[in-house]
């Protein structure tokens, strides 16, 4: 019992704050946009190749929606496509969370609890089989929370790493002129839309 405690303590507590990927961001970006294409799914496709071809990915993609992740030093990148491959850019609203307090906190919480843990662990040589267990149950329960912070903090560190892109993609649709004159006169006298009330 006392081994694996040991062996516990070896493979939780090194590297359980996890490096930022981007240290000097603590900003959690988000974009909305909204575009006028001539075609739908190539634009969509075309936004989901641009997301991985950037280390990124999709969440969705739909005939009118596309959700991606990107690396939020990308947003002109992903601002420029949107010129390249729309008719009119129809709504941009970029937007971002301070996600600074959350990561500290959660650290600091790591922290703690792995320093109380080492202390824990150091009583297992002085204790017998109840005082052994009960460590055991005190360990069991500070891995659990610890986990439990680090999987947050792993998100957040995502979350500050990439950004989030929504963007909907609306038709350009075609419409006819309303009034397209003739070259021959008489024809243009025609009330066409009266004739057929009248039914000629």
């Amino acid at each position: 019992m006392k081994l694996l405690l040991c062996i516990l303590l070896i493979n939780i507590v090194p590297g359980s704050i996890l490096p930022a990927e981007e240290a000097d961001n603590f900003l959690y970006h988000h974009l909305r946009a909204t575009l006028l294409v001539a075609d739908p799914a190539e634009s969509g496709d075309l936004i989901s190749r641009w997301a991985e071809s950037k280390g990124g990915y999709f969440l969705l993609k739909s005939e009118n929606q596309v959700v991606i992740r990107f690396p939020f030093n990308e947003i002109k990148g992903l601002r420029e496509l949107f010129a390249d491959i729309s008719e009119r850019i129809i709504e941009i609203t970029p937007g971002a969370v301070d996600l600074r307090e959350q990561i500290l906190g959660l650290q600091s919480g790591i922290r703690s609890r792995e320093s109380i843990l080492k202390k824990n662990l150091s009583f297992i040589d002085r204790a017998d089989v109840a005082g052994t267990l009960a460590i055991e149950r005190e360990v069991n329960a500070l891995l659990q929370e610890i986990e439990s912070l680090k999987g947050t903090l792993r998100k957040l560190n995502t979350d500050r790493r990439l950004a989030r892109g929504e963007i909907y993609l609306s038709f350009r649709e075609q419409s006819l002129p309303q009034d397209i004159p003739s070259s021959f006169d008489w024809i243009n006298t025609i009330d066409f839309y009266k004739l057929m009330q009248e039914g000629f």
